[in-house]
């Protein structure tokens, strides 16, 4: 999928026609046309290199089902003596990468019950340690004793867009940081071995395991900068004008982007995403397998979701999340971006019913029904100037297999089909945009129907109806994004949407730590020394209030998201100085915060995207303070010590469970809360700390005022009198970390 650009791919398709292949309940509609589609690229690239040897051939990624009672691993055998390539069992799902031409005969093996593609995946796009309590857990700007920062746990980072040279991934005495970058997407060389992990499984892609090696890379794509600011955002060293949540944490980074060619033409916006969630199911073994051989814990921060899915934790992704997630793999992922828009609509069918709505922007539409059944579809135009539709499609039904198709509209697009039927939907569209359909209609393996529609391109004068029937009281569930579902004014024909559910698919289930976004900063100064703002979907009610392009909503099975909330607007980190696309003059940019005299970059940006690697670099520090603690533990710590106000009181569900608290997190973890019941679990405002030998400098606190001082155990240790601005420890303390309660102002931990 990074290996061409998709509207090259598309280009490419007129010659293949829309064939039929076996095992149509194995093998659903989208399936297929994902199938098509590496065909396609194949045989492009076949003339293109004139042999096929030269060409590279790309394989299918896959994703197979196995019947509950049957033997995945088993299976996984099977699948590759036939010549595929199992690339990891999760429950009852196996990982394949394989030949197109071996697909038919994977799902004629007895136990396997259903193979998907890829679903489609969006990038959910300094203040933040103070707000979180980070800054005093960690030595920060204001030269705080060095408590926890990550020291000794693996911070895993899923992404694309990333600067590996960039000095936020290097200590203060300039060495990386980064201690493996690994790509999916990236060829092996002649001869190179595969990575295997510990328990036998070959995974995809290469990886970087040297310093030499890694600043070799340079950076995985020209084209984004999120890997880079999510990355610095979860673990970058300390600046005066950014830093990470866990400064000393040893990172691991893994791209979405880096296939070793065509990286200018890289883009996650749904229109060519095939493997990418692949990619990310692979990256998460490659984080984890790299962590146990290192000994140490580790947490993955994955800015990055799905509305295509039946938000229920079915999906085969929520599924395998789910279940790697109840065995104890540490993940925060982004809930979603699109909780200003209305995305969602529930409809339940009466008798002869049809539901209406009316698309504004690019479509991209998923519909499921939400019991086994069919489901029928079309597609209209409605001329905004007279307020009509006028021209409706024909109708498109999961029953027999489903249909699937893809067609080019408007002079650049008027060679890409991959089918010589739907002339009438080709034609009326051609008239009005130049753009592409990219269409499925089949069933889940549960046999539930599913559609899934993207229109790329968008008619200027027209809005894109469209219609769904189904069974009577059947209830079908409809998601989107580029676009909102609209009412017509002063008729209530078409229904309109709402961000009611506007979560993404992928952290359903109820086992996702999900993370939300709040407003911790309205503006900020750029490097032209301008104010810079957000609009108001960015900043929504001020400072303390939710954003609100945060999604949320709850589940069919009662789950309600996102799990907790963090900063996210108008967040400062480090971005890929290489990225031709937003910082080839940085000097002009808004968004860029500073440039420093090697030319790299630190700049703003938000969405639940900065949001996850905050609450990802927080629990880094909850495991340098416990490397043993459990997923579980580490959810009922985020249940237990997040902050509540009046904010979150007045909407909780954007905001879950609260502000996460790094501070007031340590204390639950290390147990102070309960050893110490008195301690304070807030820092003190205005007040700093300075540990010189035995001689604990406390700035901001009156003279007299009152020092107690405890281990992590809770054991009392000592107690005094502020004077001239500080108190000597016992003599003989032993090294370790400490609580010190500074009057009724609050409390803070030092480590000796």
């Amino acid at each position: 999928m990074m290996k061409t650009s998709f509207k090259i791919l598309l280009l490419l398709m007129s010659a293949f026609a829309t064939t039929a292949l076996a095992q149509v309940n194995k093998i659903p509609s989208d399936t297929r046309l994902y199938l098509q589609l590496v065909e396609a690229s194949n045989k492009s690239n076949a003339v293109k290199f004139r042999n096929s040897q030269e060409a590279g051939q790309k394989e299918a990624k896959l994703f197979v089902s196995c019947a509950p009672d049957a033997d995945a691993k088993a299976i996984a055998a099977q699948i590759k003596a036939l010549g595929a390539k199992p690339q990891g069992v999760i429950g009852r799902y196996i990982m394949v990468s394989t030949p197109v031409g071996l697909v038919e005969q994977i799902a004629a093996i007895e136990g396997v019950t259903y193979i998907s593609k890829s679903p489609s995946v969006n990038l959910n796009t300094v203040i933040s340690k103070e707000v979180t309590g980070a800054a005093k857990a960690h030595a920060g700007s204001d030269g705080l004793p060095q408590a926890f920062t990550g020291k000794g746990v693996v911070v895993g980072v899923i992404d694309a867009g990333f600067d590996l040279e960039h000095p936020a991934f290097k200590d203060s005495e300039g060495n990386l940081r980064i201690k493996a970058y690994y790509a999916p997407e990236l060829p092996l060389p002649d001869g190179a071995s595969p990575i295997v992990t510990q328990d036998g499984t070959t995974l995809a892609g290469r990886d970087f395991t040297t310093s030499e090696a890694i600043l070799g890379k340079k950076y995985d794509t020209k084209v984004a900068s999120h890997g880079s600011h999510c990355a610095s955002t979860a673990a970058g060293s300390t600046f005066d004008w950014a830093g990470g949540m866990s400064p000393d944490a040893d990172l691991v980074l893994c791209s979405l982007a880096d296939s070793g060619e065509d990286e200018d033409d890289f883009e996650i916006t749904g229109e060519s995403t095939e493997g990418v969630s692949y990619s990310l199911m692979q990256s998460i073994l490659y984080i984890c397998d790299y962590a146990k051989r290192a000994g140490k814990p580790c947490i993955i921060s994955m800015s990055l979701n799905s509305q295509e899915g039946p938000h229920d934790g079915s999906s085969f992704i929520s599924s395998m999340l789910n279940q790697m997630a109840l065995d104890n793999t540490n993940m925060a992922m982004a809930v979603g971006n699109e909780g200003g828009y209305k995305c969602y609509i529930g409809h339940t069918f009466a008798d002869n019913d049809t539901l209406h709505s009316m698309v504004q922007g690019k479509l991209s539409a998923f519909a499921y029904t939400r019991a086994p059944g069919e489901m029928a579809f079309q597609i209209g135009i409605y001329d905004k100037e007279n307020k009509k539709e006028v021209w409706r499609s024909e109708l498109l039904s999961s029953a027999d297999g489903g249909c699937s198709f893809i067609l080019g509209f408007g002079d650049y697009y008027a060679g890409v089909t991959n089918t010589d039927q739907h002339e009438d939907i080709k034609n009326h569209m051609n008239n009005i945009m130049t753009g592409v359909m990219n269409f499925s209609i089949g069933k889940l393996e549960d046999g539930r129907a599913k559609l899934f529609l993207r229109v790329m391109g968008n008619p200027k004068d027209y809005n894109m109806t469209f219609h769904i029937t189904s069974a009577e009281n059947s209830v079908v569930d409809v998601w989107g994004d580029d676009g909102e579902y609209l009412a017509e004014e002063g008729s209530d024909y078409y229904t309109a949407g709402s961000n009611s559910v506007s979560m993404g698919d992928w952290s359903t289930g109820g086992n996702i730590i999900s993370v939300g976004s709040w407003v911790s900063k309205t503006s900020y100064t750029n490097i032209k020394g301008e104010t810079a703002s957000a609009s108001a979907l960015k900043i929504g009610d001020g400072v303390g209030s939710f954003s609100p392009f945060s999604s949320h909503g709850t589940d069919v099975a009662g789950n309600s998201y996102p799990y907790v909330s963090a900063p996210g607007t108008l967040i400062i980190s480090a971005v890929n100085r290489n990225d031709i696309l937003s910082y080839s003059e940085p000097e002009t940019n808004d968004d860029v915060v500073v440039k420093d005299e090697n030319g790299f970059i630190w700049g703003a940006m938000s969405g639940t995207s900065m949001a996850t690697p905050t609450v990802a670099g927080i629990i880094a520090l909850w495991l340098e303070a416990n490397p043993d603690l459990t997923y579980e533990e580490i959810k009922e710590t985020i249940a237990a010590t997040s902050n509540t106000d009046e904010f979150t009181e007045a909407n909780p569900i954007r905001f879950g469970h609260g502000k996460i608290n790094a501070y007031k997190g340590l204390l639950h973890v290390l147990g102070l809360t309960t050893s110490v019941p008195e301690l304070s679990q807030n820092q003190p405002e205005g007040v700093t700390f300075r540990l010189v030998g035995d001689c604990l400098y406390i700035d901001g606190a009156e003279d007299g005022t009152a020092i107690r001082i405890y281990a992590t155990n809770g054991q009392f240790i000592s107690s005094a009198k502020l004077a001239n601005g500080s108190i000597n420890l016992p003599s003989g303390l032993p090294t370790g970390v400490y609580a010190v309660q500074v009057g009724k102002l609050g409390s803070t931990l030092i480590r000796k």
